[in-house]
């Protein structure tokens, strides 16, 4: 039956939202089915129907947040193989903009990551998530390194792209600690400028 498939997702899109916004206010460890259900205006009951446990809700509410973090961002392979991979780089700071919604995501992205350190499952996901963004990284990266072999020689894309993203991950750290705006395009040009070097003498002529 259609509608009601729709209508379950419907309902556990709810639930999941009113986790996230429990989460936020009071932390994963304060989450509760409790809190949960109040919070979405149901029943303990109707939501033990869509998630089993609190651990299964917990789950749920970490795929949900590493879908939306970790959005399999495109780049035109008409741009020129540097440009392709500074425009994933902006893409992938957005998140930093640090509006009210999504520090929150990165707030509890990070929370996530604390609990990793004892929870393999967990642990797993977020891998799983970092991978999907090496992956949508490395055709570019890739490209990239084929343009100039003489400056990328013995540089693999491998290692390029832990490089970005891990500057990527760096500036997330830093938004989250500062609890500050994040000015994306400033972001860039530092990261062109220490890439591209001759970025930097060009706009210093």
């Amino acid at each position: 039956m259609p509608g009601k498939k729709a209508s379950e997702a419907l309902r556990r899109e709810q639930i999941i939202q009113a986790a996230f916004r429990v989460a936020k206010q009071k932390g994963l460890e304060q989450l509760t089915i409790r809190l949960v259900a109040a919070e979405a205006g149901l029943s303990n009951g109707l939501v033990f129907f869509h998630f089993q446990s609190k651990e299964t809700l917990l789950l749920a509410l970490l795929d949900w947040l590493l879908a939306s973090i970790f959005e399999l961002w495109e780049a035109s392979e008409d741009l020129p193989p540097a440009e392709r991979v500074f425009t994933l780089i902006r893409l992938d700071l957005q998140d930093l903009s640090q509006d009210e919604h999504d520090g929150a995501r990165l707030n509890l992205f990070f929370a996530y990551w604390a609990l990793a350190v004892h929870d393999p499952i967990i642990k797993e996901r977020i891998q799983q998530a970092l991978e999907r963004s090496r992956q949508a990284f490395l055709p570019a990266v890739q490209a990239w390194i084929e343009s100039d072999p003489v400056r990328f020689h013995d540089v693999t894309a491998e290692a390029l792209v832990t490089t970005c993203i891990g500057i990527v991950q760096g500036c997330a750290m830093q938004a989250l600690l500062n609890e500050q705006r994040v000015d994306v395009e400033q972001l860039v040009r530092v990261i062109r400028a220490l890439l591209l070097p001759s970025f930097s003498s060009a706009n210093s002529q």
